[in-house]
């Protein structure tokens, strides 16, 4: 008999069972003290806008890319403690990206950007990446946020609560060159920045470019890698702190957590085996076991495509619980203080004319868009090995039950001692019947009562694969897999019960290749008709220097004016690379 191990790790040996002493042993490790930089486009947005951003999550001591979290979080938050939005970042190596797109409801005033891990929540909000961010919304009639008072002396500008620093110069870097095709462009012309190492071999590392037109009406400015690295040097306390954690890091992925207690208070808690179900066609199965607590973590390390996920309590026990998702309580970003931005009268002519920019790309913008990269899937192990039934190639029958006697080979409904009715899968030509059950899935929702699905409608039923070989899933051994899909995927949210727990997904953003305009010959009839008002020429986040790499290149657009070049990011060896320069389009 073969036996397959299906490959659902268990938590259960994992991060998700760290207790107390086990995480006071991780803190003490600085290796495994974190921060976060953020590299993002612009620090003053209107309306209509996208900000960019890139996530780089560090070591403390090293500055070197940390792949200890696996997720990252980075929100925006107003002066009201208004959260605008919240978004998790999956981390490859260290990194991530992600946007958003300011929308019209977003009122005019100061904002700011936040960082941070799960594990980074522990040492609090000093600990944090923070930016200023400038907000425009010229839709709207209220501007009381950012209107300069009479009385007030100053040239519209910006207050600075922190960052008072960042007008300084930057320091040459030792690793690169930088040279830009020319200083001044003429409009929708190529221009190319090289890279060129001055070691011998191309530091290895990750960087980001943004190219964009200089804000003449001022705004915050943002932290360079370079600035923001000496800032958190001189933070050392930060790096020593000495505190009970309650946070666990996502150390393989996003953690979902939960407890089941008891109804009866005299019934004694044991551990119990529990299930995770994201459905769909490429859907996600993961099994875990609560502790002596009844807490239960499950690690989700893959991407998925549904939003919505079904946890369940297994075993003859289930129903003697109840059943709780644990929430992430809102972070108080009270202390925080932020910059005053600030606009006058004499700015109207420069926000109308950015505004109408903004408008008229914005119509534009089905030529103009971002590409989603496909999401990378574990495929569920049964299909390396089952035999697929199309239903549709074979006479339907009203129910699973008899579609599993006329249609399914090695499959059969069979009367337990008890009177409960199972599905049953014969392994091999010569083995005898097993004590065994199959594992059932419907729609990947884990079937623990098969009673409650022989009699399922069958015409609902699209295809089923059937596995005869035994698999082990966290400890449990299967006699094979019967795993059903119907026509509309639809199964989990129909079905309902005690045992079960519906959870709507905090997912991470999908990793997206960005919209890179260009102007070539073959191509001039069309672009040519087409308006280009862009003020953000060129953002790569994901930019990898090699011996061999190409220059650079971006165009430029319509909007004449100063624009700057910014490069940033990290060596293998935790150093932070800046480098600004400006151009001019006419």
């Amino acid at each position: 008999m073969v036996v397959i191990i299906l490959l659902i790790p268990s938590i259960i040996n994992g991060q998700a069972m760290i207790s107390n002493s086990d995480n006071k042993n991780l803190v003490s490790e600085n290796n495994h003290q974190e921060t976060v930089y953020l590299h993002h486009n612009k620090s003053l947005l209107f309306a209509g806008e996208q900000l960019y951003y890139k996530v780089y999550a560090l070591k403390s001591e090293s500055n070197t890319l940390s792949t200890f979290s696996k997720m990252a979080y980075v929100e925006l938050i107003g002066e009201n403690g208004e959260l605008v939005f919240r978004h998790k970042i999956r981390l490859k190596n260290g990194v991530g990206q992600g946007e958003f797109f300011i929308p019209v409801t977003v009122p005019s005033g100061n904002y700011k950007l936040i960082g941070y891990t799960q594990w980074m929540k522990n040492f609090g909000l000093n600990h944090f990446y923070k930016s200023d961010i400038g907000l425009i919304n010229p839709f709207q009639s209220n501007q009381e946020a950012i209107v300069q008072n009479n009385q007030d002396s100053i040239p519209p500008s910006t207050k600075t609560t922190e960052h008072t620093d960042l007008q300084e110069n930057l320091e040459p870097n030792p690793f690169f060159s930088f040279e830009l095709s020319k200083k001044e462009f003429r409009t929708r012309e190529r221009g190319s920045l090289i890279v060129r190492s001055l070691q011998k071999g191309t530091p290895k590392g990750s960087y980001s470019i943004s190219i964009r037109k200089v804000d003449s009406l001022g705004g915050p400015q943002p932290s360079s890698a370079q600035l923001y690295v000496k800032k958190h040097n001189s933070q050392s306390e930060l790096k020593h702190s000495s505190l009970n954690p309650n946070y666990l890091p996502e150390l393989r992925g996003e953690l979902i957590s939960g407890t089941i207690t008891p109804k009866d208070p005299s019934f004694a808690m044991e551990e119990e085996e529990m299930a995770l179900s994201i459905p769909g066609k490429q859907f996600v199965l993961k099994l875990t076991r609560t502790n002596s607590a009844g807490e239960f973590y499950f690690n989700l390390n893959q991407a998925y495509l549904n939003s919505k996920a079904y946890v369940q309590i297994l075993g003859e026990n289930r129903d003697k619980y109840n059943l709780q998702i644990t929430e992430q309580p809102a972070i108080d970003y009270g202390a925080v203080q932020f910059n005053k931005l600030q606009i006058s009268p004499k700015m109207t002519d420069l926000i109308l004319k950015r505004s109408v920019h903004n408008q008229v790309e914005n119509a534009f913008i089905e030529l103009k868009q971002d590409t989603i990269m496909p999401i990378i899937q574990t495929l569920p192990i049964y299909r390396t090995f089952s035999k697929i039934y199309d239903l549709d190639d074979y006479t339907r029958f009203s129910t699973v039950r008899e579609t599993a006697s006329e249609v399914l080979e090695h499959v059969w409904v069979s009367k337990q001692n008890d009177g409960q009715e199972v599905l049953k899968v014969r392994s091999g030509e010569d083995d005898v019947a097993s004590n065994l059950l199959p594992l059932v899935l419907m729609d990947g929702l884990l079937i623990q009562n098969h009673s409650d699905v022989i009699d399922f409608d069958a015409k609902r039923i699209k295809r089923i694969h059937i596995s005869r070989e035994d698999c082990v899933v966290n400890s449990i051994i299967y006699n094979g897999i019967i795993a059903m899909e119907t026509l509309e995927g639809s199964f989990p949210g129909e079905f309902s019960r005690d045992y079960i727990k519906d959870v709507e997904l905090f997912a991470p953003l999908p990793i997206k290749k960005y919209f890179n305009q260009k102007y070539q010959q073959a191509t001039r009839p069309n672009t040519d008709q087409i308006p280009d008002f862009r003020e953000q020429l060129l953002w790569l986040p994901q930019v990898v220097l090699e011996s061999d790499t190409p220059p650079i290149e971006f165009y430029t657009s319509d909007v004449v004016g100063n624009y700057e070049v910014s490069f940033e990011g990290f060596t293998e060896q935790g150093n932070p690379i800046s480098w600004k320069e400006t151009f001019v389009v006419k």
